[in-house]
Parts: C-alpha cells; structure tokens; sequence
C-alpha cells in the first residue's frame, strides 16, 4: 500500500505525539508508579502482574440486563414489587423485542441464558443471550470477574470521562489510564524508542460525550500523552505525520537540525552552573520536537494494512466500514508488536451502526435490536485476536498476560424509558468486565451484586476503584498527585489498605 493511501486511512491525533525520552534531566524523586518499600506485601508478585491492556470501551451505556447481568428470578411479570423489569422489560415478540431481536441475531434458541456466579446476594447471575459469543468461549469466561459499579452521574458528559479517568469532569488531575501506563514506560524504557507505549482508538459518537477522554494526561507532562488515532477522520494526522508542506519545501534533514539547534539553544538558557534547570514545560518541548523528527519510525509501527476499510455484518445488517473490528485488528497487532508493542490500548465501542443517541449503546429507543447487533459485533471481533485453546498464535493476544477489560460509562434502566422500547441512562447499578490478566479461575466470579430494584448493594465499585486495580494489575503504584488518592477507595485509611482493598475487591486476591 502506498503511504497516501494509509495517510487517508488514519487520523486525528496531535502531532507531536510524546514518544521516547530526547530530554532527560536530573531526577529529584522516585519515578511515577514506583512501588514503595513499605507497599510491596500489598502488590501483586510480578509472575501474576499483567504486562498489557486492552480497553473496550462500550459506549453509550450498555444494557446489563441482557447482557452480562441477568437473574432469571428478577423482574418477572408476576414479581410483587418488579414486575417485567430488567431482562423481562423486553420479553416478547413484537417490534422492539428481546426475542425478535435474537432471531435477527441467529441465536440458536433455547436456553435463555448461560450460568455464571452467584453474586453477593446469593441470585445466580447468568451470561444473557446478547453475550452468547461468551457462551462458546469458556476458555475465557474461565478467566472473567464482572465487577458491580456505580456512581451518581446521569448525563453522558460528564459519566463518560469519569468511566474513562475515574475523576469526575472538570478535574484537572483527570487522566486516562492510557496517560498513566505512557508515563510509567516513558521514565523506565530506553529513550531510542520510536513508537507510544499507549494508544485510543476514538471516533464517531458525540463530541461533548467527552470519549477522548480515555487520552487526556491530566497533570501529568506532555510525554505522558497516548497517541488518539480517528480512523474514520484521516486527513489532518495524514498531513502531520508525512509532514507534507515541509516535503515540498525540500530535504527535511536541515528543518529538523535547525529545529533541534534551537531546542538546544533554549535548553542551554534553562541551565544553572551547567546544570539543566527542571522544567517540564521545556521536557515536553523537547519530547515534542524529537517525536517530530521520528515520524516516519512511528509510521512503520502504524503499518497501513491495518486501516484499509474492512466490511462487517451482524444481526443480518452489513456495513463496508466495521469501525470497531478495524480498531480492535489495529489494537491487536500493536500489543503484540515483535520489537515495540503497546502497553495500553483502548478501543471505543461505537457499533457497526450507531444507536438512536449515539455510540453503539445509548438505547432510548430499540434498546434490543441495538444492543444485541452492536453487542454481538464487538464481541465477535475481540475473541476473534485472543488465542484459543491450544491455539498459540504469537500474533494474537494471550489471556496469561494480557488483562482485557470491558468498561462502560453506566447501565440501562432496569425499566422502559415512557413508552418507548429503549432504556434510559442507569449509573447506580452497572457491571464491568475483567477477563484473563491477573484474573485465573480462582478470581473467576462476581463482587457485589445488583438487587431486584436494580441497585447495586453498597460493596459496589467506583469507577477510581476500577482504574487503580487496573493500573495494579500492572506493577504501577496508583497513588500520586497525578493519579489516585488514598480517599478515592471508600473506607481505606492508608495508601496501603487502599491498594488491598481494590485489589481485592476488582481483581479479586487478597495480598
């Protein structure tokens, strides 16, 4: 493929993409995320530490009822106090019903869903017919712990970011896991390394919904940045990238010689009795300037194969453009890069149609048809880059070392939204998914639980929790002006008791 076509093919990110390491100065603390002495009895060995993340990010607010929460004994049509909520919302054969629904979808009938844990309650919680691709891979619901979450923010704008930084919006500290995961490699790794350490696959939706988000640095520098790649807006990062303007003018060698004088000549200013003076807006500059230079490297890693158009079909519906099959391929090959994989990836969800209120989940209206489509797509698409049994594909993700997580910003009403056959937004009882990492068989299950009022009971999850167990998972200590406080996990007294109750709550060991 010619570099033109992949150009058209990419896009949307900042130019300078904080990459490597061109300026280093003097170090006057420990580096971010490093473990202190005193904590290391609450981490994780490194045997059972993830290496990778991959993030889905099922946007819009998926239906839990259908999907990876139901309990058959909840919502029934004689139920006293609930009667045809939750999964029974939906139960029928009509337009807008669950069971249409499932035939468009080519579900084979029968069971109406698949046995999974009990959760804090004591209710069977059962893997529902929009997530029957799970039910044909055991080999990974072995390995998945769904986590019950909640907070108090209904609106898109302002519970998408939170999902995504666990901060709630207009905190300047806020930052996506992406953010943090760059920032720890950057401090450690060699600095000839061309491409990011973490990556966001953003597009499409709402642009105030805040999904970009998932790469905001937050307070931490510019180096710390995650490249965001739009793959269905191509033509400024095009432009960036192959610094075309710059082509036409001649050789890029001198530009960037002169570039780097400059740089250096300002660096020289910023020096006391020979010594670089700490100044991180200066770092950044540097990084910025360097990752210009090394276009071309991260253009390699990005090969153009991976953004070529790429048809999907679902619940009897085609599109020629599967955004999120084309984005969960692109994360696949970046995380197990022969010489410079990823760390972090995170892929919104949109859907291979996007539902009435956007992205791929936000279903006031046809709630059923939207979520199992969309749904069975995306789920579709990640088994398909995850080895399976006996199956070891070096090109494809390993659940041993790889922690998969399936993060949304809320639920879906456990009831119909007026009269129509959607769902409105339900942050107070939601359900995220770890699979493979740190999670084995013996973490399998569920924490918390959702009660028949469609409540999470009070051991439920914030999405912070969720962020800090994740950046655990990792080896990365979470606790720092730039990340997470100690007061993020409820009824923790110490940075400590903080690491071992969300380690034991999310990825279920106790330290």
């Amino acid at each position: 493929m010619k570099r033109r076509t992949f150009l058209r093919a990419t896009g949307g990110a900042a130019a300078a993409v904080a990459v490597g390491r061109w300026f280093t100065g003097p170090s006057w603390a420990e580096p971010f995320g490093a473990v202190p002495e005193r904590a290391r009895s609450v981490m994780l060995p490194p045997a059972r530490q993830a290496r990778r993340v991959l993030e889905g990010f099922l946007y819009g607010g998926v239906s839990q009822w259908e999907s990876l929460y139901l309990v058959r004994d909840y919502g029934r049509p004689d139920d006293p106090d609930h009667p045809r909520t939750q999964y029974y919302t939906f139960d029928h054969d009509g337009p807008g019903g669950n069971r249409r629904a499932l035939t468009a979808c080519g579900f084979p009938g029968g069971e109406l869903g698949q046995a999974f844990a009990r959760d804090e309650l004591g209710a069977a919680v059962e893997l529902g017919p929009f997530a029957h691709r799970l039910w044909q891979r055991p080999d990974v619901t072995a390995r998945m712990r769904l986590v019950v979450q909640r907070h108090a923010l209904e609106p898109h704008e302002a519970a998408v970011p939170q999902a995504l930084t666990g901060r709630p919006v207009g905190q300047p500290a806020a930052a996506g896991l992406g953010a943090h995961i760059q920032r720890y490699h950057v401090e450690r790794e060699p600095g000839d390394r061309a491409a990011p350490w973490s990556y966001v696959f953003a597009t499409g939706g709402v642009a105030g919904d805040n999904v970009s988000a998932a790469a905001a640095t937050g307070a931490h520098p510019g180096a710390a940045r995650p490249l965001l790649i739009k793959i269905d807006n191509a033509e400024r990062f095009a432009r960036l990238l192959d610094r075309e303007e710059l082509r036409a003018a001649g050789p890029l060698e001198p530009y960037d010689a002169l570039m780097r004088t400059y740089v250096d000549a300002h660096g020289r200013r910023l020096s006391w009795q020979g010594t670089p003076v700490r100044s991180r807006r200066f770092a950044d500059l540097a990084i910025a300037a360097g990752t210009v230079a090394r276009s071309e490297a991260i253009a390699d890693v990005l090969e153009p194969r991976l953004f070529d158009d790429r048809a999907g079909a679902a619940c009897g519906q085609s599109r020629g453009r599967d955004i999120p099959a084309m984005s969960l391929e692109a994360a696949r090959h970046l995380l197990t890069h022969p010489t410079q994989p990823a760390r972090y990836v995170c892929v919104s969800d949109i859907g291979l149609y996007e539902a009435a209120g956007g992205g791929a989940y936000d279903t006031h209206d046809d709630n059923a048809a939207d979520t199992a489509r969309n749904l069975d797509n995306v789920l579709r698409s990640l088994l398909a880059i995850i080895n399976a049994p006996g199956e070891a594909d070096p090109t494809k993700l390993s659940l041993d070392d790889t922690l998969v997580i399936l993060n949304t910003e809320f639920g879906r009403t456990p009831w119909a939204q007026g009269n129509s056959d959607g769902r409105n937004h339900h942050p107070y009882g939601y359900v995220t998914a770890f699979l493979g990492g740190t999670i084995t068989s013996a973490e399998r299950g569920v924490h918390g639980a959702i009660g028949r009022d469609g409540r999470a009971v009070a051991s439920a999850v914030t999405p912070a929790e969720n962020r800090i167990a994740a950046l655990l998972a990792l080896g990365i200590w979470p606790f720092s002006p730039e990340a997470f406080a100690v007061s993020d996990v409820p009824g923790a007294a110490s940075e400590e008791d903080a690491a071992a109750r969300a380690t034991a709550r999310v990825l279920g060991v106790t330290p």
